[in-house]
């Protein structure tokens, strides 16, 4: 992805970030944090536009032209596509010249969950609530119509106003996406490492503990079971701080946007990197 020297203006301070910076770095966060899992997905600004702003209709001709347009968007990255595999989703959300993040989080055996966190709420929480809820509940509409087996209803969703870090001034928004974004996606990364560490733990123990020599080795109906762990299943409280964003998780706004900045110029050398190392080898 390609930016602009107004993209990277836009990241000094006292500047409203763009689209495309915002896209940039949620495509950073997958590939630094989840570069090969379907489960964690970060839909960019131009379908969270489309969710955002399309009218809320059931109709089969409406829910099947707006699926249409979605997967349109979606061509490249086939995000939308297999929605039971998901389990969480970023949403930047933008609306009246602000943005806001909206979380989708795939509970297993419950009703699915949204995350909103708005750097703004005093002022703009009323509008932006309603621009989360449109999204919501058209990604909601997507999703059944690439897996009809999806049952949705009004009761098929929560929307949950998080309690967060909020912004001083009008134009660091954005900033406050990006930062929410990486803060739970650092979370989320170290929850995952944790989990598959502990379930290759389980496996060596369970294998140290079988005796070659047993006769219930050989039966038919002897297994080791190797199924993935959750290390917070059943600590109900522990997945809940994982969600929470307070004021000692924040990066500073100025310092996020040189966060960002780094990041672009330091992708953007290793991109050069790999194109002149790959030049260099068709020689």
């Amino acid at each position: 992805m390609t930016l602009s020297k107004t993209d990277i203006e836009a990241l000094k301070p006292g500047e409203w970030v763009t689209d495309d910076v915002i896209d940039f770095y949620f495509k950073y966060l997958k590939r630094k944090y989840f570069p090969d899992s379907k489960k964690y997905v970060y839909l960019p600004v131009t379908l969270t536009n489309l969710l955002t702003e399309r009218a809320l209709d059931n109709s089969p001709g409406y829910l099947k032209e707006l699926a249409s347009d979605a997967n349109a968007l979606d061509a490249k990255s086939q995000i939308l596509g297999q929605p039971r595999s998901i389990r969480v989703a970023f949403l930047p959300i933008f609306g009246d010249g602000h943005w806001s993040l909206l979380v989708y989080r795939n509970q297993r055996n419950k009703l699915p969950e949204f995350l909103h966190f708005n750097s703004h709420l005093n002022s703009t929480r009323e509008y932006h609530t309603q621009c989360a809820r449109t999204a919501l509940i058209n990604l909601l509409y997507v999703f059944r119509q690439n897996d009809p087996s999806m049952v949705i209803s009004k009761e098929s969703y929560k929307l949950v106003i998080k309690n967060c870090p909020q912004q001083t001034n009008g134009n660091d928004c954005g900033i406050f996406v990006c930062m929410y974004a990486y803060v739970l996606s650092s979370r989320l990364a170290k929850r995952e490492a944790k989990s598959r560490a502990s379930s290759m733990q389980d496996i060596i123990k369970r294998i140290s503990h079988v005796s070659f020599n047993s006769p219930e080795l050989h039966r038919s109906d002897q297994q080791l079971s190797f199924s993935q762990k959750n290390p917070n299943k059943d600590h109900p409280e522990r997945e809940e701080l994982l969600w929470k964003v307070k004021d000692k998780d924040v990066v500073p706004p100025d310092d996020m946007r040189t966060r960002i900045t780094n990041t672009i110029y330091h992708e953007s050398t290793l991109s050069n990197s790999r194109a002149k190392h790959l030049t260099t080898s068709r020689l």
